[in-house]
């Protein structure tokens, strides 16, 4: 594990210490991000003071943290049906190979398809 150090960061003018892993670009990259949308609510709301636009920043953040798990939830959903009705498909197909199977076991050639029974996803 990389140890935490100290990069320090200008938010609405104030100088903040951050105690990080990440590389200074990332952390004075994500403080930009932060100045940027104050800026944005400081033009939208000029009569805020800073607590009440640092607590406006905070609540929207919030919000777009949750519809991007909501949104993720949504996606591992999706993702695991996908899989499942594409290990249905080869498990149909196995099934398909083991019912021609003739027996005749004498000899398998190089590009021979040998069935392997049913397959299945482990947790």
């Amino acid at each position: 594990m990389t140890a935490k150090r100290r990069v320090d960061v200008q938010i609405m003018g104030f100088s903040l210490p951050v105690r990080t892993e990440r590389d200074d670009a990332w952390v004075h990259g994500l403080s930009s991000q932060v100045n940027r949308r104050l800026d944005e609510l400081r033009r939208s709301s000029p009569k805020a003071n800073p607590q009440q636009l640092a607590v406006l920043l905070a609540l929207t953040l919030a919000e777009e943290l949750q519809i991007e798990r909501e949104r993720s939830v949504g996606v591992r959903a999706e993702a695991a049906a996908v899989a499942g009705r594409a290990l249905a498909s080869v498990n149909d197909a196995l099934d398909a190979l083991d019912a021609h199977d003739d027996g005749d076991d004498d000899e398998v050639g190089s590009d021979a398809v040998v069935p392997v029974g049913r397959v299945s996803a482990e947790a």
